[in-house]
């Protein structure tokens, strides 16, 4: 078996180790005691457990060559890349949309956390004798964000290897005296040896407080649950209640023609309709249905079939007539009223006239749903693609506009793979681009985690409109969550095998035990914190309570319990997505911050 392995080449160990990783940890991550499981950060702790037998050990694995080092670090950035570009694009819609509700006062608890799990690491650094690669390590690990990770090596190796480094990197790595001994006055290898230490610091201070970042979640869960005397049914029945109060829906309305200045005008001229807010899905005149094409003209006692927000039908029929209960369906009738998903080509960045859908056949398009809002649609509407139009109109003719329009099922899953690998290229260029801060020593980045996120989130809601309609950034959800899942897995499998070489020695050391209490301080301080003042203060429904906690620590499992509280899931779940991408920000940022704040006062 030894021989074997040795007879592989670095490569081939590589992606056998990986591999290894990866099936272990998937496998450890589903294992389920009483609910609670360590989910993807299985990964992690395969990862650690693998490296620690296969550097210590004498397997057959050749790991010290300077290329497999290489290739290890290049596979856990690309694999940061994937996972953070495809939470940018599954959750760029409803971060925008998020701006316009009731999100404000989660995204508020979110960035609470995130300040005071700020404020928290910096108050441990100035009060305990720790190096910031330690303490970034052990920050990140211990609000389980593994983008921060990514930012954290990324920032610390920047600052070693600039020319101004000299002043701090006394402060920033650990052993600098060894080091430097080892280096023997050799500047190029004191540098890379400086970026190595660090990094397999950071690694290490991550992967001891990753444990307690998922526990400590789950912990708050309990006590919130129990110091408030929770119950959960009930908190789900409040959440519905509240949700269809509020909910601004398009909703239809059945208004008969009793206004007689309307009488002998074309449908088009109607100032209700004039706005675009509201439109005219169906007429019925006697016992004839008819398709309301703008031109046609309007009859006493014709009955209309309205759609659109509930406050503009009630403004509407007090101009047109009075709401009547005469049902207007299209059953048993030559009419249909179908969904028709946008897939053709021809047809993005079109508006519904310039394709002559309403001119050249017998249909009206009243409504159309875009990533899960559904609006009214007028001659001026864009189309995208992946958008779901309403058609109604005779079968023959809806037939027709389904061949302008694609309805492709097929079409719906692919994934054109040009959009996603330029919108990754776009986000790399985004993260390089420096930002000088006057009077701060380092220039603020987004890096290799954050460009990528930010880019994903603008294009996943503008590229198409930035494109004219030319190039679409939509992703099925089988394929987004693929990729996610992938750039996860390869990102922990290669960061634990970074860190398990040292982990035994650093968790057994004094040291390890100070990792291991300061990261519990910086997962259970922040948040027990908010999550008293949103229940205490701000009254926040415990569900979205639970998923803001989640989204604002960035935690999968987290959010995998919360939602297992309730039979619907939604009240969490629609919570951990409004806060996440602000908190993935803040968190990819907030080591930049600390690093720049660390220099500023040093």
């Amino acid at each position: 078996m030894l021989n074997w392995i040795a007879s592989m080449n670095w490569m081939a160990q590589l992606t056998f180790l990986l591999a290894v990783i990866s099936v272990l940890g998937i496998a450890l991550g589903k294992l389920n005691f009483k609910g609670l499981s360590l989910g993807i950060g299985g990964v992690l702790f395969a990862g650690i457990f693998v490296s620690h037998f296969a550097f210590n050990y004498n397997l057959g694995f050749d790991l010290n060559k300077p290329e497999f080092e290489s290739a290890r670090h290049y596979i856990q950035e690309f694999g940061l890349i994937l996972f953070v570009y495809a939470i940018g694009i599954s959750v760029g819609p409803s971060f925008f949309a998020s701006l316009r509700s009731s999100g404000i006062k989660l995204i508020s608890l979110a960035v609470g956390v995130v300040a005071l799990g700020f404020i928290v690491t910096f108050v441990i650094f100035k009060t305990a004798d720790v190096k910031v690669s330690e303490l970034l390590g052990i920050y990140s690990g211990a609000v389980t964000n593994t983008p921060a990770l990514g930012a954290s090596n990324q920032i610390i190796s920047e600052v070693v290897q600039s020319g101004s480094a000299g002043n701090y990197v006394d402060v920033m790595v650990p052993d600098v005296s060894e080091i430097q001994a080892k280096a023997g006055g050799d500047a190029s290898a004191l540098t890379a040896e400086l970026v190595k230490k660090a990094s397999s610091t950071i690694n290490s201070g991550y992967a001891v407080a990753y444990p307690f970042g998922i526990l400590g979640i789950f912990i708050t869960y309990l006590l919130i649950k129990m110091f408030f005397r929770i119950n959960v049914a009930e908190e789900g029945a409040k959440f519905d209640r509240e949700k269809n109060r509020h909910r601004q829906s398009l909703e239809t309305m059945n208004v008969r023609i009793t206004n007689k200045n309307l009488i002998g005008i074309a449908i088009s001229q109607v100032p209700d309709f004039a706005a675009e807010n509201i439109t005219c899905s169906r007429l019925k005149r006697g016992n004839s249905m008819l398709v309301p094409k703008p031109e046609l003209v309007l009859q006493e006692n014709d009955i209309l079939h309205l759609v659109g927000s509930r406050e503009l039908l009630n403004r509407a029929v007090l101009n047109i007539g009075e709401e009547v209960n005469v049902s207007l369906s299209t059953k048993g009738t030559d009419f249909a009223a179908n969904r028709i998903i946008v897939t053709n080509d021809k047809a993005f960045g079109k508006t519904i006239e310039e394709l002559c859908i309403t001119k050249l056949y017998n249909v009206v398009i009243s409504r159309f749903m875009r990533a899960g809002v559904e609006l009214v649609a007028s001659e001026h509407t864009q189309l995208q693609f992946g958008d779901s139009v309403m058609v109604v109109g005779s079968k023959a003719d809806i037939d027709e506009v389904v061949k302008i329009l694609g309805d492709s099922k097929n079409k719906l899953q692919q994934v054109n793979p040009l959009p996603l690998f330029l919108g990754v290229a776009l986000g790399i260029i985004l993260g390089y681009i420096a930002i000088p801060i006057p009077g701060v020593p380092s220039a603020l980045k987004l890096g290799i985690a954050g460009g990528p996120l930010v880019m994903a989130i603008f294009l996943s809601r503008f590229g198409s409109t930035w494109t004219r309609g030319k190039m679409y950034w939509f992703m099925p959800r089988s394929a987004n969550a693929a990729i996610k899942e992938i750039g996860i897995v390869l990102f922990l499998a290669a960061v634990g095998l970074n860190a398990g070489r040292n982990f035994v020695a650093s968790v057994t050391s004094s040291d390890g035990l100070y990792w291991l209490m300061w990261g519990a301080m910086i997962t259970f301080i922040p948040v027990m914190t908010m999550a008293l003042i949103g229940r205490l203060f701000l009254k926040v429904n415990y569900l979205s309570l639970c998923g803001t906690l989640a989204g604002a620590c960035t935690d999968p499992p987290a959010l995998a319990y919360s939602n297992s509280m309730h039979t619907n899931a939604e009240a969490s779940s629609l919570a951990y997505a409004t806060v996440y991408p602000f908190s993935m920000f803040l968190r990819i940022l907030s080591p930049q911050l600390f690093v720049i704040l660390i220099m500023m006062v040093s």
